[in-house]
């Protein structure tokens, strides 16, 4: 079981070990702060959806653990390829795995326990959730891909505001800026599915993949965040103003009047 203690001890430990990173590769700092603060936030943001779903301590706390840890394989990636495509480098999931199964940090806890974590860690960058997981597994990684699907829409919309003042390829997958939408993103999200990374070829299909994940999330909670924080509003700010894009909206905002609630989130 992982107790507030226990959590205090991965949280002291994941700061050493940025820190160690942060004082090694001082000129890749900027990037390593930006992934080490989304793991900080998607922790926070799957506390939150376990809470709405008024979930027990010891259930909230080992989700606490997966989002704190969901993206530990970055900073290994990210010195090692200077970059967060995991197909020009290695999948940073599987990555992640390898660190915490190599630092050793999860072994006061039971098997089932780390299986848990390892899978829903394996799963939170995958299109889609392996349907042979158990239902923990299965259940877990649900709230992992919410919490890390918010936490990238506030990271990405508060980086469009300032994007031509202070540019990062990096964030973008050093795809090409340009006013082109690729045929085959635009038919996937007219029929609200999620779009691959294989299938990206600007960064404006980049901006759509991340407006097509609306349509992967699983939690009325998280819907919800979503449509009050406007993330999507302020994607659709940075992108072209055609017929196709205007569709796309027009569906997103039916998508949201058919699924979000009317209370507010505090």
């Amino acid at each position: 079981m992982i107790s507030k203690e226990l959590i205090n001890t991965y949280h002291n430990w994941f700061d050493d070990y940025i820190g160690r990173f942060l004082n090694k590769y001082p000129e890749l700092a900027g990037n390593i702060q930006i992934k080490a603060n989304h793991c900080k936030k998607v922790s926070r943001e799957i506390v939150a959806i376990t809470k709405n779903l008024k979930l027990d301590e010891r259930e909230i706390l080992l989700a606490e653990t997966i989002g704190l840890f969901h993206d530990i394989g970055r900073f290994r990636q990210y010195v090692k390829y200077q970059t967060f495509s995991d197909s020009k480098s290695q999948n940073h999931a599987e990555l992640g795995i390898e660190v915490l199964t190599e630092k050793n940090i999860l072994k006061d806890l039971t098997e089932e326990t780390k299986e848990i974590i390892h899978g829903s860690i394996l799963n939170h960058s995958r299109v889609e959730i392996i349907p042979g997981n158990n239902e923990k597994i299965i259940f877990y990684s649900k709230l992992v891909r919410d919490a890390d699907k918010l936490d990238i829409w506030r990271l990405i919309t508060e980086y469009y505001m300032v994007k031509e003042q202070q540019e990062n390829k990096t964030l973008e997958l050093e795809l090409p800026d340009s006013d082109e939408i690729s045929e085959e993103v635009l038919n996937v999200i007219l029929n609200k599915k999620v779009v691959l990374k294989e299938s990206l070829k600007t960064l404006n299909d980049f901006k759509l993949l991340q407006v097509g994940w609306l349509f992967d999330l699983n939690f009325a909670y998280s819907i919800q965040r979503l449509y009050e924080k406007k993330y999507l509003e302020k994607i659709f700010d940075t992108l072209p103003k055609n017929e196709e894009v205007i569709q796309i909206q027009k569906i997103v905002n039916e998508y949201f009047e058919q699924h979000i609630e009317t209370f507010s989130i505090k």
